[in-house]
């Protein structure tokens, strides 16, 4: 099945944020969240990055709306558990599809999330949605390994 417009933008992201090896143990999140904070860039966003330690970076961005309602978080991490390459049939850093599917460290817990949201606030704002609430953004670090690096 062919991709088109907000899906294959979204997959791209998902590709590039899984060929991001952020293991936790060290974590190694902020290339990721460099990464993100690029892409909204692009878009006029302003997000912040907080980096509690060297290389252990998390992003909070906010699309605002109206505020008549209450703020809506979308919230992800970026760090991924340890990946034994030799029970891979690819390789889990490389973000590749196989046999229909899309292979990568992190595709189901929880880059895929992350990607998700990124394309959420992306098209709420290149649509112009009228926004009641806040939508907010966070990716996080050190989930996987007690959270007090960002996802606390």
């Amino acid at each position: 099945m062919a991709l088109t417009g907000v899906a294959r933008e979204g997959l791209s992201h998902l590709k590039a944020l899984l060929a991001l090896d952020t293991t936790n143990p060290p974590g190694n999140e902020t290339q990721a969240v460099r990464y993100l904070e690029r892409v909204l860039c692009q878009d006029g966003f302003e997000p912040v990055v907080l980096e509690p330690e060297p290389e252990r970076g998390n992003l909070v961005v906010r699309l605002q709306g109206d505020g008549s309602k209450k703020p809506l978080l979308l919230a992800s991490h970026l760090d991924v558990v340890a990946a034994d390459s030799s029970g891979w049939d690819a390789p889990p850093f490389a973000g590749q599809e196989k046999d229909g599917y899309l292979v990568g460290r992190g595709a189901l817990d929880m880059k895929q999330m992350t990607a998700m949201s990124l394309m959420t606030l992306l098209t709420l704002r290149r649509e112009g949605f009228p926004l009641r609430r806040d939508v907010i953004f966070t990716a996080v670090a050190d989930e996987e390994c007690g959270g007090e690096k960002g996802a606390l």
